[in-house]
């Protein structure tokens, strides 16, 4: 009987989880996430009886296999299509008009991969730090804690690209294209007990300014309807603020949405800033994944094309079936 291939995915985002439904029927499958939770970027922040999408905000289909991967969840009520209300403010601001329909998760972003996930081995809260060759073959995996996570014949990484460069062996014979990708940071600010029912909008793109995003979060299907107000930083502005105060970007950010909406957030019940090292692709690895089967390395993620959740599920359909004509 023919030995089936042991296969270990780094990431639980839909980049890692489309990977290992595609390849689970032809070999052993581990799924190493560093957080407690999967999803990646498709993330809910639940606190105080507030609810904030502080990660992605939506997600589109536009391509076939991405529709047809929704179809179940959508007649099943895990996605559903969001219809806000739309504005723009800045200096350039322009009437916003969405033609694609634009989707959540419900009841929080990450219950797509949550759905998609059922069955596949995911071993939580185990942030890889070592990919090493074994003496008999394949790769030995070593957590940040120093425990062995075990031997694979295949690795394949799916963080963001910043970090994959540097945990990918220096054999890796895409390792050159792959540090050639960047991705720009974020900042989102979570406002949770504000009134916000003179507004007269559900979400607002920004242009130009430290703010890029502002969307009534509980305007979402299936979300909580205590008043949360989700804020996120545009990428140039947080590249050039990264390493400052927590506090002080806090409250400048703050002070943006105070003046952009008019709104008492002096009053808000609560308050929280998370930042996203990395949120958006700005220079893209151009190729739809990086693979080395010869050596049984691959990598993928949204960073090998525009960006968004589609194209980290597109980079996970082309690397599995890049894996699968190598095995």
């Amino acid at each position: 009987m023919t030995k089936r291939p042991s296969i270990a995915i780094i990431g639980a985002g839909i980049t890692g989880i489309q990977l290992a439904l595609r390849l689970s029927e032809v070999s052993d499958i581990k799924v190493f996430e560093k957080s407690r939770g999967i999803g990646g970027r498709m993330s809910t922040r639940r606190a105080d009886g507030f609810q904030f999408d502080h990660g992605a905000q939506y997600f589109t289909a536009h391509g076939h296999a991405f529709q047809k991967t929704l179809e179940p969840y959508l007649f099943d009520g895990t996605v559903a299509q969001w219809q806000p209300r739309l504005t723009a403010f800045g200096a350039d601001a322009q009437p916003v008009l969405w033609t694609a329909p634009r989707y959540v998760a419900v009841p929080g972003m990450n219950a797509l991969c949550k759905a998609m996930a059922e069955g596949i081995d995911v071993a939580r809260q185990t942030r890889i730090a070592k990919i090493a060759e074994a003496r008999k073959g394949g790769w030995t995996l070593t957590s940040q804690t120093g425990d062995d996570c075990g031997v694979f014949d295949w690795v394949l990484c799916t963080a963001p690209a910043e970090q994959a460069a540097k945990l990918m062996p220096r054999s890796f014979s895409e390792a050159e294209v792959l540090s050639k990708a960047r991705m720009l940071g974020c900042y989102s600010l979570m406002v949770g007990g504000v009134d916000v029912a003179a507004l007269p909008w559900d979400a607002a793109i920004g242009t130009g300014g430290p703010l890029a995003w502002i969307a009534i979060n509980h305007s979402k299907p299936g979300r909580s309807a205590a008043s949360s107000l989700m804020c996120q930083s545009s990428n140039v502005w947080a590249e050039q603020h990264l390493e400052d105060d927590p506090a002080s970007v806090r409250a400048l950010l703050l002070a943006e949405v105070k003046e952009i909406t008019g709104l008492n957030v002096d009053a808000a019940q609560y308050l929280s800033l998370h930042k996203w090292r990395f949120a958006k692709v700005d220079a893209p690895a151009d190729q739809p994944c990086l693979i080395d089967a010869g050596r049984g390395l691959g990598a993928a993620g949204d960073w090998c094309g525009a960006g968004r959740v589609e194209a980290g599920f597109d980079s996970a359909n082309a690397l599995a079936s890049a894996v699968l004509d190598a095995l």
